[in-house]
């Protein structure tokens, strides 16, 4: 055989031989990102049971599916868009209610991001640097904690993925339509979780308006064209709800006006930014609002499972499927109007002065130290000096290209969100830095660019920069981890370890350069063992807070979030109660009326049944006025009235001292700690009809 062709051969062999290892590289990214999402997915319970109980509820009807229905009965919506839980409930609809069905959507959109971060960051910088982003991103430990869930932010992540990279074709391509078909899917996104999706579009913005060779003037009006179709698809659910008249669809929960507008601009948009629920004393209610209190008696386990749609009330009913005539967001005819009046106490209950539910206190160091520097922070050092290595290098090539748009995305959609979870005072919770997990693993794969690139150049100064970055970030991460877990000190231990043979390999490097790459490798790595182990211990954790998904092991969970939701199992869910009102309601009738949703979210999993919720969510309206509910047990779809606090609706407590009776039922008198502030009140069973 010539030498030559001899040479040919074995240089395709080699090529082919790199290829099948990278490629088994990137399998096994994807196997190890899908394990920590799969492993005993939805073992736990059913997740949020307000949006568990939503997806059982829409599986009632399509009026129900469409207008996301928190209870069977049609009476109140869930407190976010529908497109979610449509998936949710498709999901559902094959596999039966559970806690598997409900988190699969999540957990398949999570290792769908993982392959979509190496696909965007690939392009631009190549395989090597594509599979680093994957890796981090596959053990982010926020990422895996709300793709274990059914929380819908997981969706969501994939969802803006997918725009960013339809905003980068428009960059790539120059072509219009990808530009349009990134605001379609924004606009998709915004029906997820409304303006959290809007959180990156700043980023795809500047990606479009700096990176498309165009007229600047030309620029603007598509970016004022896609503009108009991403408002059309945002809006469009919220449009069309709210043009329905409010007697034939549910209550908006979480509204005092009953529209979806003001949902979008108020509970889900201004007290996002600023401390409303606690000027108002509810910040350290919602804490306790998922309290686990059982009575005496109640059992602990884990609520049985009921496929989509079992028990509920079917027949000759004057709205079909649905157990209430459609009048009055499912109310009788006649008494469609709502006071929509709070009467809440703004200054009853207010703060203790404690960090704020599961995110701490805004600060500059909130994303540093506990409760949140466990979610997405372990990189975050890396990633902050990384960036000025990142604009130093690339602000000094010329033209403009893929690697400038890249930065542009990916910095832009890190650094605005990093500083609204850092500064803001409004409502939100630990897994919402899930919105974190991509830039941040993006950035940490093309600060390993850089430094590969500078090494090339200027060995002395690449190193020492690497070693820096990575020496810092591990002992930043050796403080997290400090008291947190017993394998804390091996963690540190293995991440020292492979720093220090990426130093020694680093030192051979300089006559030995073959050595380079592999010294690079390990520096870099290293500083995944933290997230990586504080990731495992969040996938192992059998007791995770389902309520608030929250990384880390259960110990970690229990002091951040004292007494959170656990294991799936709702607050004052007594089974003497459940058994005696199952005993004495007809089954095409409401089985109780109750304070708040979360309440009576684990009496729809269980039963199937309406149920009938004075404030929504957090009892923060009155959402239900006195001619509804006496128009309800006037006509006998309701007789039993559950409340700890009714005294916050005084008309309705008026109207249930004079019409109703109290029933005595074992283990209900149990105090909870349902209202604002401190105030233990006791469970009162009415019976409004015996």
């Amino acid at each position: 055989m010539p030498v030559k062709k001899f040479l040919s051969y074995a240089k395709l062999f080699f090529q082919d031989r790199r290829k099948l290892v990278f490629a088994s590289l990137l399998v096994f990214v994807l196997a190890l990102g899908t394990f920590l999402r799969f492993y005993q997915l939805g073992a736990s319970g059913d997740g949020n049971l307000y949006y568990a109980a939503t997806v059982k509820s829409m599986l009632v009807s399509w009026h129900n599916f469409f207008f996301a229905a928190f209870e069977p009965g049609g009476s109140l919506s869930v407190d976010k868009p529908p497109l979610g839980f449509w998936v949710q409930a498709l999901s559902a609809h094959f596999l039966g209610v559970n806690g598997f069905a409900l988190a699969l959507p999540n957990a398949i959109a999570g290792v769908l991001s993982i392959f979509m971060v190496y696909k965007l960051v690939h392009r631009p910088f190549g395989p090597w640097t594509g599979l680093l982003a994957a890796l981090v991103l596959a053990v982010m430990p926020v990422a895996i904690s709300a793709e274990r869930n059914n929380t819908i932010d997981g969706l969501l992540v994939f969802v803006l993925l997918l725009a960013a990279w339809a905003f980068l074709q428009s960059v790539y391509t120059r072509k219009m339509c990808w530009l349009l078909l990134g605001a379609v899917i924004v606009g998709l996104g915004f029906n997820i979780k409304m303006l959290q999706a809007f959180l990156p579009l700043p980023a795809f913005y500047a990606v479009y308006f700096f990176g498309t060779r165009q007229n600047w003037w030309k620029k603007i009006l598509n970016l004022a064209l896609a503009s108009v179709i991403l408002l059309a698809v945002s809006f469009s659910w919220a449009v069309a709800v709210d043009l329905v008249p409010v007697s034939d669809r549910p209550y908006v929960d979480s509204t005092k006006n009953n529209t979806v507008m003001e949902l979008i601009f108020g509970h889900n948009g201004i007290e996002r930014l600023i401390s409303l629920r606690q000027g108002m004393g509810l910040d350290g209610w919602q804490n306790r609002q998922f309290t686990p209190n059982p009575s005496p008696g109640q059992p602990s386990g884990q609520l049985p499972e009921h496929p989509g749609g079992q028990n509920i009330p079917q027949g000759n009913l004057p709205n079909g499927d649905r157990p209430v005539p459609p009048d009055g967001q499912g109310f009788p005819q006649g008494y469609g109007g709502n006071s929509g009046q709070n009467n809440l106490n703004p200054n009853e209950g207010q703060s203790d002065g404690r960090p704020s539910i599961d995110f701490g206190t805004a600060g500059t160091l909130r994303l540093f130290t506990n409760p949140l520097v466990g979610e997405a922070s372990w990189l975050l050092p890396f990633v902050l000096g990384g960036l000025i290595v990142l604009v130093i290098l690339l602000a000094r090539k010329r033209p403009f290209n893929g690697k400038h748009a890249a930065l542009i995305l990916w910095a832009g959609w890190l650094l605005p969100e990093a500083i609204y979870f850092t500064y803001s005072t409004g409502l939100m919770h630990a897994y919402y830095l899930i919105m974190l997990g991509a830039p941040l693993a993006a950035l940490v794969a093309m600060t390993g660019w850089a430094l590969w690139e500078i090494i090339q150049k200027r060995k002395l100064l690449g190193w020492s920069l690497a070693f820096l970055l990575a020496a810092g970030t591990i002992f930043f991460q050796a403080g997290v981890l400090r008291g947190t877990t017993a394998v804390a000190p091996l963690a540190v231990g293995l991440a020292l370890v492979l720093l220090g043979l990426g130093l020694v390999l680093a030192l051979v490097s300089r006559f030995r350069a073959r050595f380079a790459p592999a010294a690079l490798s390990l520096l870099l790595i290293s500083m995944l063992v933290a997230p990586a182990l504080w990731s495992a211990l969040t996938t192992f954790n059998t007791s995770p807070n389902t309520g608030l998904p929250y990384a880390g092991p259960a110990t970690q969970n229990m002091q951040a979030q004292p007494g959170a939701q656990q294991n799936g199992i709702g607050i004052n869910r007594n089974q003497f109660l459940l058994d005696y009102l199952l005993a004495n309601t007809a089954p095409d009738s409401y089985l109780l009326a109750t304070d708040r949703a979360n309440d009576a979210a684990s009496y729809i999993l269980d039963t199937g049944r309406p149920v009938l919720t004075f404030g929504g969510f957090l009892g923060e309206y009155q959402e239900v006025s006195v001619g509804q509910l006496s128009a309800l047990v006037e006509s006998g779809q309701l007789r039993f009235i559950l409340s700890s606090a009714l005294v916050q609706y005084q008309d309705l407590s008026q109207w249930a001292g004079q019409h109703c009776t109290t029933v005595n039922v074992s283990g209900l008198a149990a105090t909870t700690n349902g209202m604002p502030g401190n105030q233990q009140q006791t469970n009162i069973l009415y019976d409004c009809g015996g």
